[in-house]
C-alpha cells in the first residue's frame, strides 16, 4: 500500500513520540527527588523555575484538546500508544493470522511494560525501583504491579472499545466536537466501490468505514483512503477529508 504525505507525517509523529516516551525511563525527562528539580534533556528547574516546563506541557496538552475541535481525535492517530497498538494487531495480516493471540499478546507486554516504566522513571529510576523491590517496598511493588495489569487488561482485553467507550481523551473530544470539525467522508457518487472492503479490514478502530467513518470513533488515520487507493488505483480513493468552514454572514 503506497503512503501518502499524509500517512507519513504522521508515522514521523508517531516516532516522535515513542521517542519521547522512552526518554523518560532514560532519565532524559523527569523528577528527579534527590535533587528536587525537574530535569529536562540535560538541563535542571528547580521549585522556583519548575513552573516553565510545567506550563510547556500544559500548553502541548491545551493545544492537542484545541486542534482536536478542528481536526478531530488526532491525538489517537498520531500519539496515543493504544492506536499504535491497534494498527499493528488489527492490520489485515494479523487479523487473519494463526498466532493472531500470541501477537496479541507479546505486544501488550511490550507495551505495558514499557508504559508502566515511563510512569515509574519519571519519578524513581529503574536501579532504584530494583532495589526497592528486592527490599519488599510494598508501596514501588504494588504500584508496579496495578499499573503493569492495567495496561495488560486494557491491551488484551478491550483494546478498541476502551477508545470508543473508555477514553477520557474520546469523552473530551465528543464534547468539543462541532459540526464544523474534521471528519472522513465516504462517497460515491458514480457507483465505482468495488465492496472489497479493504476499508474496513485496514480500520484499527474496527469501523464499517464507509458508514461509520463520518463519527465520533474515526479518529482520522486516513488508512481507509489508502486501502481504497490500493483497489481503485492512484488518485481514485472515495474516502476524502471534509473540512466544514463557517459560511460568512452577507453583508448587503
Amino acid at each position: 500500500m503506497a503512503k501518502d504525505f499524509y500517512t507519513k507525517r504522521r508515522r514521523i509523529i508517531q516516532t516522535l513520540s515513542v521517542l519521547v516516551l522512552l526518554s523518560i525511563p532514560l532519565r532524559f525527562f523527569c523528577f528527579d527527588l534527590d535533587g528536587e528539580c525537574m530535569r529536562v534533556f540535560g538541563k535542571d528547574f528547580g521549585l522556583s523555575t519548575m513552573f516553565y516546563p510545567l506550563f510547556t506541557i500544559v500548553g502541548l496538552l491545551l493545544f492537542v484538546v484545541g486542534i482536536g475541535m478542528k481536526k478531530g481525535r488526532l491525538f489517537c492517530s498520531h500519539l496515543c500508544p493504544m492506536h499504535m497498538f491497534l494498527e499493528k494487531v488489527n492490520n489485515p495480516k494479523n487479523k487473519v493470522a494463526d498466532n493472531r493471540k500470541r501477537v496479541i499478546i507479546l505486544w501488550s507486554l511490550l507495551l505495558s511494560v514499557i508504559l508502566t516504566q515511563v510512569i515509574i522513571s519519571f519519578f524513581q529510576p529503574l536501579d532504584n525501583q530494583i532495589k526497592l523491590a528486592m527490599s519488599g517496598n510494598l508501596p514501588i511493588i504494588g504500584i508496579s504491579l496495578a499499573l503493569f495489569g492495567g495496561f495488560m487488561f486494557l491491551f488484551v482485553g478491550y483494546q478498541e472499545r476502551f477508545c470508543k467507550k473508555g477514553c477520557p481523551y474520546a469523552l473530551i473530544q465528543m464534547l468539543l466536537q462541532s459540526e464544523f470539525t474534521r471528519t472522513m467522508k465516504f462517497t460515491n457518487p458514480e457507483k465505482t466501490c468495488t465492496n472489497c472492503r479493504k476499508c474496513e479490514e485496514i480500520c484499527p478502530m474496527d469501523l464499517r468505514a464507509r458508514f461509520e467513518s463520518k463519527g465520533p470513533d474515526c479518529t482520522n488515520c486516513n488508512l481507509c483512503a489508502e486501502a481504497c487507493t490500493t483497489e481503485l488505483g492512484q488518485g481514485n480513493t472515495l474516502f476524502h477529508f471534509n473540512d466544514p468552514e463557517p459560511i460568512a454572514p452577507q453583508t448587503r
